[in-house]
């Protein structure tokens, strides 16, 4: 019998988030964490609070608390803007930068076990059908 496709993506995802979790565990980090920690990496290392919460698409006491952790555990550093004291600047640490090129590296392996025996044109197909589901349920 086959199983809904939204299923399937449930399934697909759950365990790529374990798979994550599990990885990122020797570091600290979750899996929410390390997501943060490429979007600031992508703003070129400092980011406001508010930009991440839209990113992550999350409660500000939801950010608030994943960025107080990693503040805690010495991957992001936190200050006023000095502009607008109603924004929370997120800088990353030394150390995030480290751990950032191990997740990457990690991430490629992932994306490379997930579409191991797929043909190029397979994967572009993919690609654009699941670019097409997003778009659908936005």
């Amino acid at each position: 019998m086959n199983r809904p496709i939204g299923y399937l993506l449930k399934q697909i995802t759950d365990k790529m988030k374990m798979s994550a979790d599990a990885s990122f565990k020797e570091k600290n980090l979750t899996f929410a964490q390390a997501r943060v920690l490429e979007y600031v990496m992508g703003k070129g290392g400092n980011t406001t609070q508010k930009l991440i919460e839209e990113y992550l698409d999350v409660s500000h006491p939801t950010v608030v608390g994943i960025v107080s952790r990693m503040e805690k555990n010495g991957y992001l550093t936190c200050y006023m803007d000095k502009k607008d004291k109603r924004n929370k600047i997120v800088e990353i640490t030394e150390q995030a930068v480290l751990a950032s090129h191990e997740l990457e590296e990690g991430r490629i392996a992932q994306e490379k076990k997930l579409l191991k025996g797929l043909t190029n044109e397979e994967i572009e197909k993919l690609y654009h059908m699941l670019c097409t589901i997003r778009k659908n349920i936005e």
